[in-house]
């Protein structure tokens, strides 16, 4: 009998997965798509593994270099020294750089030198900067809030939105000031949290990682295997029913997956009903991956964000993963509403055009080759009260627990908030399950 069943190969699942392989427990990962990583998967095209979706971690997020370094992935990810990112803008390139100073003092010489603000926003934003470390007014947006500490609509555009749009998926106007704070405070304003992670190799090598891990454990995965039933004896989860029919036993399962697919796992169960109608009051957003192949190189750096541009983010995956010839560069836009509905041949066309405009090199490159990739419901939003939306991992039915990013960690949507929820998954699921290990497990 597998003594807990995961369901989800995503960040979330394999977290769960890890942390329980790792304590000596049985356990079995179902995943109902063919390939692992949820919406952080990886296909094939053309010969090329590329990502769904190109992700970008902090040095505060710690899990996940934790989940990385266990399952021996810790080089799919490059840190910089310290934060660096090249700033594209009125046809410029600046870089906010850190400095080696204390606190949130070691952005100041950066931020002085920020020309896409003059000098008297630069100033303005250091002391909204200093509010927003000991603020506790949460019941706002953080729009609203930049407007009360005297934040220009332009400084908005130009500074607080391309890091709020970047993390959260959302504008300033959408998102909840407590949401912003933690980005801005354990990321951005900590010496030690800031510094952008770059993954130097596709996301499904971690994957692959992590699945090695778990069946070297002991453990089962299982792709193309979808669960349609979580199993109940009265208050009691006792396993799952998979598509094909077959019932798999187990002390515990975790569900790690979106609102809606418990929802459709667990049916009418009233002891959910609370959590379920929560979690559909959760607003969601897209996010869009342009890949561009151009024939020539056109761009000098790792990566850059684009400021007052409909381009936002632009990635190298030349360099980064690796090639030759000519370049091929992803531009990632989230907060994508305008974006997620038009034909493939308008967004390339008019994301080309734009970035044309912030690079000089691009405006004779011919595009080689372009591919669109969408996902309509890539992260919640954290708009204001959201997080008394999020349940936590343990749930009114015994042996039933809950992972993944919309569950509630203290962080927002993302590969953080996921891999944090299922490591305390499967630590609820150990201490109330009274799960055994394994004989011959480590100590």
């Amino acid at each position: 009998m597998s003594r807990v069943v995961v369901i989800g190969g995503g960040f979330a699942g394999f977290a769960a997965a890890c942390r329980l392989a790792n304590d000596g427990v049985p356990v079995a990962v179902y995943e109902r798509a063919p390939r692992l990583g949820g919406r952080a998967a990886s296909f094939e095209r053309s010969g090329e593994v590329l990502d769904y979706g190109h992700h970008v971690l902090m040095r505060c997020c710690t899990a996940t270099t934790g989940f990385l370094e266990r399952i021996g992935a810790e080089s799919a990810v490059r840190f910089q020294d310290c934060l660096s990112i090249p700033i594209l803008c009125d046809g410029e390139r600046t870089v906010l750089r850190s400095a080696a100073l204390p606190g949130i003092l070691h952005l100041l010489p950066g931020l002085l030198r920020y020309r896409p603000l003059t000098r008297g926003e630069r100033l303005a934003a250091l002391r909204a900067g200093a509010a927003l470390t000991a603020g506790r007014r949460d019941a706002e947006t953080f729009g609203a809030w930049l407007s009360r500490h005297g934040q220009s609509d332009r400084a908005i555009r130009r500074l607080w939105n391309p890091v709020v749009v970047a993390t959260l998926n959302a504008p300033a106007e959408r998102v909840g000031i407590a949401a912003a704070r933690k980005v801005f405070r354990d990321g951005f304003f900590a010496p030690e949290g800031a510094g952008i992670g770059l993954f130097t190799s596709p996301l499904g090598t971690v994957f692959e990682a992590a699945r090695t891990y778990v069946e070297a454990r002991g453990g089962l995965v299982e792709l193309g295997a979808g669960v349609s039933h979580v199993l109940f004896d009265g208050r009691r989860t006792v396993g799952v029913e998979l598509a094909d029919g077959s019932r798999v036993e187990a002390d515990a399962v975790i569900a790690a997956i979106p609102p809606e697919a418990l929802g459709r796992l667990v049916g009418a169960r009233a002891e959910l009903a609370d959590v379920l109608q929560a979690a559909r009051r959760l607003e969601w957003a897209p996010i869009l991956n342009v890949h561009l192949e151009f024939d020539r190189p056109i761009f000098d750096d790792d990566f850059a964000v684009a400021v007052d541009s409909p381009v936002q983010a632009i990635f190298d995956l030349g360099r980064l993963l690796g090639g030759d010839g000519g370049q091929r560069l992803v531009l990632s836009q989230s907060a994508a509403e305008t974006w997620i509905d038009r034909p493939d041949g308008e967004v390339v066309d008019r994301l080309t055009a734009a970035l044309r405009a912030l690079l000089p090199a691009a405006r004779d490159a011919r595009v080689a080759g372009s591919l669109v990739l969408r996902h309509r419901a890539a992260t919640f939003v954290p708009t204001p009260g959201s997080n008394a939306l999020r349940p936590g991992a343990r749930t009114p039915i015994d042996g039933l627990f809950l992972a993944g990013d919309w569950v509630a960690t203290g962080w927002p949507s993302t590969i953080e908030g996921a891999i944090r929820s299922g490591i305390g998954a499967a630590a609820r699921a150990e201490s109330e399950s009274e799960l055994r290990r394994l004989p011959d497990a480590d100590d």
